[in-house]
């Protein structure tokens, strides 16, 4: 939607976090009436801004009221107040996309976006290209880019969830799609609609590239693969195009067999926009991923700290198992109930015979539930494990120091989001690096 489509339009901004205010701020600079804006939430905003105010809880019985709905990417529109208005539904993003005519590289699938999208920034930017990148989780792009003021890069990578890619028709000069994994079903009314918001990452795309693994699931008008057996692909530690070997993974430092395939569709990045492999392959050589992803935090009393609280599904954590396999001493899963199934993660722990686990509610009762009725604050002797069951994460740091074996891992990857114990992951990383370094003396 272009900004002079909001001229003279009652505009609801429904939700005021962090990029509710970034609408509104980019409203107000591109002369958008003040009195034409209301912001729909349950603090009251209005005596600092100086626009209209309607509770949370009044909300749905005015959305009828407006024109334009500027929805925050947190609030499904599956829910049954919303929906009746979906087809008065914009984003942050959408205006973006609207008003932004130069090229964008996006990046998007379950697990993995956010590492990989880092990693096609940092291979443009080594290639003296002018590129800007925009995560979904930090600052809003609007606030990122001026759109109004013609702001130009050679390319924009920018990293999107589906809960933008819902409502959301974008514009894209490379659009790259890994792998779907089921996560956020409860948001997106369950699978079939999670896979659709996927897949208008190709609404309107130029160069469509897609993992192997996806062939034949969906219909796509003329993509790229790459992976096994395709022309961007990994193998016997080498990474070829068309099986014309361009370097192997010796010097690489970025950690697990997933993110192999990750490199393999910035391979194809590069040949695309004839980039010289070999800055992909220095690029290689210090990139070891991002915060919180496989994050090797120290090693205290000969036990190696790995913080991976970015793993937020089964299948992430899954993949860091398979990272460290028999290094792993202890294991900490945890986390907000979405709806995984966790047959396939209980095997591979079962498989690599994990000493010791920690569970947080409230998966790790779904993960294991012959410990339900085990109460709080206790070690359980289960098979050859032992578990312990807590909400602190101080206790869960003491246990980790008391019983992880020397020269082994305790590993936090939680296999859900981190919502029922802590804020965030970032706060749940916080408490494990504070507690580590306490208990380390």
């Amino acid at each position: 939607m272009k900004i002079t489509d909001l001229e003279n339009k009652k505009i609801a901004i429904l939700g005021f976090w962090k990029e509710g205010k970034s609408s509104l701020n980019f409203l107000l600079k591109n002369w958008i009436l003040k009195e034409n804006i209301t912001i729909l939430d349950k603090w009251e905003v209005s005596d600092n801004l100086w626009v209209n105010f309607i509770s949370w809880e009044n909300y749905a019985d005015n959305l009828q009221d407006f024109d334009i709905i500027i929805k925050s990417p947190g609030l499904s529109p599956y829910n049954e107040n919303l929906a009746p208005y979906r087809d008065k539904f914009t984003s942050q993003t959408q205006m973006f996309f609207d008003n932004y005519n130069w090229k964008v590289i996006w990046v998007t699938w379950s697990k993995g976006k956010s590492t990989t999208s880092t990693l096609v920034y940092e291979v443009l930017k080594k290639a003296w290209f002018s590129v800007k990148l925009v995560w979904n989780i930090w600052t809003p792009v609007l606030d990122e880019v001026d759109v109004m003021s013609w702001e130009k890069y050679d390319f924009i990578v920018y990293e999107l969830s589906s809960y933008m890619l819902e409502v959301l028709k974008p514009k894209l000069f490379i659009g790259i799609l890994n792998n779907v994994y089921d996560v956020h079903l409860d948001w997106h009314l369950w699978r079939e609609n999670y896979t659709k918001a996927k897949f208008n990452l190709f609404y309107n795309c130029e160069n469509k590239l897609v993992n192997y693994e996806l062939f034949n699931r969906f219909e796509i008008e003329n993509p790229i693969y790459f992976g096994t057996d395709w022309k961007y692909n990994f193998a016997w530690n080498k990474f070829f195009v068309q099986w014309n070997e361009i370097f192997d993974d010796k010097e690489i430092v970025l950690l697990g067999e997933h993110n192999k395939k990750n490199i393999s569709s910035v391979i194809w990045v590069c040949d695309i926009l004839w980039i010289d492999f070999n800055i992909l392959k220095e690029v290689l050589k210090t990139f070891s991923g991002l915060s919180h992803r496989m994050e090797d935090i120290w090693t205290y009393m000969w036990i190696t700290f790995i913080d991976d609280a970015m793993a937020t599904t089964p299948e992430s954590t899954i993949a860091a198992i398979k990272t460290f396999w028999n290094k792993i001493g202890t294991l900490f899963l945890w986390g907000q109930d979405s709806g995984f199934t966790f047959t396939e993660l209980r095997q591979i722990i079962d498989e690599n015979k994990i000493e010791n686990i920690v569970l947080f509610p409230d998966t790790g009762i779904k993960i294991y539930p012959e410990l339900e009725k085990q109460e709080d604050e206790k070690e359980i002797d289960f098979n050859w494990i032992k578990f312990f069951k807590t909400k602190s994460m101080e206790e869960a740091i003491k246990f980790s120091y008391k019983n992880t074996s020397k020269g082994k891992t305790c590993l936090m990857s939680n296999a859900a989001p981190s919502m029922s114990v802590w804020k965030n992951y970032l706060d749940k990383a916080e408490q494990f690096k504070k507690y580590i370094e306490k208990y380390s003396k």
